[in-house]
């Protein structure tokens, strides 16, 4: 071995011991605070020299982090099919700066239901770029349950007379086919104004309940019945409207009252006149009608009084002439009827009492007309013995009037059972003194000669 080998061979031994030991003077000197401080200066040299390399790397770590943050690809993207999308609709953007758009041949499609992709390219602040190859799906759009059609529909507007039954529910109601209606509880109808309605509608299977909204209205006009369209009325005698006419309505309720706002008929004067009544309901509908009457003095009659035959008359059996072909009685002085009997087409009658007259007893003989109504004066005639003896009549002047009362028929009043006769009275003026606001010729046969008989006695 030459000189200078085994010199870098010793020195290498030396240097070997040395590094050997030198951990263990320096665990022993570490608890000296000297050592502590000179003994740490070649490691720290030995970082120095590696912190620049650390340095270098830290601004693209960085900017990295930058870029994921900044735009952010979503995750389960789906579109319903022809939606419209947006950039914004697969990335989210969290820096202002940070823009983004589809690249270019890649925009989405939604025409389609599927799965498909798009990718989008996001620009930085720094004008660096990303992109991202996004997932999506398309749909097809949720179908809405189909609701079962009602078996029913409510009407609307609907109205209906005050009173007036309403039996079928298609008022209220439109009904599908092969549906039936009826009611759950009938409809109330007698009391104006809005009310409510429930129809069960059913088709066998199924059955609904409709509520249906009406209106409960008047709109009927009373109906005004008429009892003398032509009459004649004494003079001064008191006739309500009430009296000459009756009126019904569907509402339950009318008044009846003169067109001119009196309270009764105008008898003030004799002769032909005419007064308009009207009827009115409680909604104001009104009817009305126009009769003709007149005015007569109150010893008026149709035609002379009944002429007896005192030759041939007895006790029991009264004859003579009257007015022909018309029914003749004869009262007492209470005004009962004695007796009747109709003269004959040439007047000629002839009637026999139940009761012989007794002497002295004054009886009162007139004739009415059953299919006109008119009547006669009144004859006074006095039983004395086995004779009749005739009192002075006052003679009656006819009034100026040729029309007969109305012939329309009264309410079927019949004639006294007595007599094997029966008619039916047309009704008749009435006549007599204002305190019963006049007497109306109807009802007994005798009841127009009766009124007479007491007016010629008072």
């Amino acid at each position: 071995m030459s000189k200078p080998t085994k010199l870098a061979c010793g020195l290498l031994a030396c240097g070997l011991t040395f590094s050997l030991a030198a951990p263990v003077f320096a665990e022993e000197e570490v608890q000296v605070p000297a050592v502590t401080a000179e003994t740490p200066a070649p490691e720290a040299k030995e970082i120095t020299e590696t912190a620049p390399e650390a340095t270098e790397e830290a601004p693209q770590a960085q900017l990295k982090a930058a870029a994921v943050s900044a735009a952010v690809p979503k995750t389960d993207v789906s579109f319903v099919k022809d939606a419209t999308t947006t950039p914004a609709d697969f990335v989210t953007v969290s820096d202002a700066s940070t823009t983004i758009a589809f690249k270019a041949g890649t925009e989405p499609k939604t025409a389609v239901a599927g799965t498909f992709s798009t990718a989008i390219v996001a620009t930085l602040a720094d004008t660096t770029t990303q992109e991202f190859v996004v997932s999506y799906k398309v749909t097809e759009p949720a179908k809405a349950p189909v609701k079962a059609a009602a078996l029913a529909t409510a009407k609307t507007n609907v109205t209906t007379e005050i009173n007036v039954a309403v039996k079928d529910p298609s008022k209220f109601v439109t009904a599908t086919s092969g549906v039936t209606l009826s009611f759950v509880k009938a409809p109330a109808v007698n009391r104006l104004g809005a009310q409510t309605v429930t129809v069960a509608a059913t088709n066998g299977t199924t059955t609904e309940n409709i509520v249906a909204n009406y209106t409960v209205v008047d709109t009927t006009k009373p109906v005004i019945d008429v009892f003398e369209d032509d009459f004649y009325v004494s003079q001064g005698e008191d006739w309500a409207a009430e009296e000459l006419v009756d009126a019904t309505d569907n509402s339950g309720f009318v008044k009846i009252y003169f067109a001119n706002g009196q309270d009764y008929l105008d008898t003030s004067k004799e002769g032909k006149q005419t007064v308009e009544i009207i009827a009115e309901d409680a909604s104001g509908n009104t009817s009305s009608v126009t009769l003709t009457y007149t005015v007569v003095s109150e010893d008026f009659s149709f035609f002379d009084a009944p002429v007896i035959d005192f030759n041939k008359s007895t006790a029991t059996d009264i004859y003579g002439t009257a007015e022909p072909l018309t029914t003749v009685m004869i009262l007492d002085e209470d005004g009962e009827l004695l007796g009747y009997a109709d003269a004959d087409a040439k007047g000629n009658f002839h009637i026999k009492l139940d009761t012989a007259l007794k002497n002295g007893q004054t009886i009162f003989i007139g004739s009415i007309n059953m299919d006109t109504g008119e009547f006669s004066d009144l004859s006074e005639v006095t039983f004395l013995g086995e004779d009749l003896k005739v009192e002075p009549v006052d003679k009656a002047e006819k009034p100026a009037v040729t029309q007969a009362v109305k012939k329309a028929s009264a309410k079927a009043p019949t004639a006294p059972a007595a007599p094997t006769k029966t008619t039916t009275l047309k009704e008749l003026p009435k006549t007599g003194d204002n305190s019963s606001a006049g007497l109306v010729f109807a009802g007994f046969l005798v009841s127009g000669l009766a009124v007479a008989l007491l007016r010629k006695r008072g």
